[in-house]
């Protein structure tokens, strides 16, 4: 049933782009109040001032008591003109929070959040979640940001996923293998250069969850099409979410350094990535600074985008 909700949900928003002002932009809009009022709920619009689109629009509904610190749970469901479809980027994460709603408990205070305007379309990114946060009445405990959940970054990760901040403790669950790991892996160039909507509640000092299972080799191109979506992996994350979320929430935990090298051993394993600083990295004693990282992500992005779907050949 998840598995088919999920891909229905791919199917429709993937008829076309979503690019701000694109007929298949504002047909998103409609969908997501359609299927948040379907289920029972108000689908709160939230516009907001943008440039050079003039007005951006975070579309959000609440579940559960009305007093009480809020978990967020967001997804930006816009897309750039260069990703086509735009199914892993972002309507894979679109769908899971969708079915997330559908499933969310009555004794849980949470506020499901469509944002808007989270890539760059040149007057920097993360647009939406800027004006939820600055205008959002209500008390925020802590947020969960998805973004990009449908893919998998290698062979080998089709059931990875990366997570990111202190919000929520590693996440466990036996379909899937999360890595938890700190910002300097996602932001190796330090907090300048957010990545996703989480860097506005970061700001706010809310605990924040940023999940992600990496840029793959079509990311931000228009190979970024539903049939590279693992539909089963983002049902599991789904349920995952959910368990989590229904239970008090727990206490921040800060992510360390103990899941980077298992990380790294799994891209070692694939004979295109056997390279000499990886190989030196994964045998360093202490923890990778912002330097390692910054190679990091030059020996594997490049030789990622240049090898593409080759890799699973």
């Amino acid at each position: 049933m998840l598995i088919r909700q999920l891909t229905e949900h791919i199917d429709i928003l993937c008829r076309s782009e979503r690019v701000p002002g694109s007929p298949g932009y504002h047909r998103t809009q409609a969908y997501l109040c359609d299927q948040i009022e379907r289920m029972g709920h108000n689908a709160a619009r939230q516009p907001f001032r943008c440039v050079p689109f003039g007005s951006g629009l975070n579309i959000f509904a609440e579940t559960g008591p009305a007093e009480g610190p809020r978990t967020v749970i967001g997804a930006h469901y816009e897309s750039l003109p260069q990703s086509g479809l735009g199914a892993d980027d972002n309507a894979s994460a679109v769908a899971v929070t969708l079915e997330m709603l559908s499933r969310a408990p009555d004794d849980r205070p949470l506020t499901f959040v469509f944002f808007d305007m989270e890539e760059n379309f040149g007057t920097g990114p993360v647009r939406g979640s800027d004006a939820f946060v600055k205008n959002y009445p209500k008390p925020v405990r802590q947020a969960v940001i998805f973004d990009l959940v449908g893919g998998a970054l290698l062979p080998g990760f089709e059931k990875v996923y990366l997570q990111f901040g202190p919000a929520l403790p590693g996440l466990e669950s036996p379909d899937l293998e999360f890595f938890h790991l700190p910002m300097r892996f996602l932001e190796p160039m330090g907090p300048w250069f957010p990545r996703s909507d989480y860097h506005r509640f970061r700001q706010k000092r809310i605990p924040f969850t940023f999940i992600s299972s990496g840029t793959p080799w079509y990311y931000h191109t228009r190979s970024d099409t539903p049939d590279r979506l693992h539909i089963g992996k983002m049902a599991s994350l789904a349920r995952c979410m959910m368990e989590t979320l229904a239970s008090d929430p727990p206490a921040p935990a800060p992510p360390d350094w103990s899941r980077f090298r298992p990380f790294l051993r799994k891209v070692l394993d694939l004979p295109e990535f056997q390279d000499p600083f990886l190989k030196k990295l994964f045998l360093k004693k202490g923890n990778p600074g912002h330097p390692d990282m910054v190679r990091l992500y030059l020996k594997i992005l490049p030789r990622l985008k240049k090898l593409g779907p080759t890799l699973w050949k």
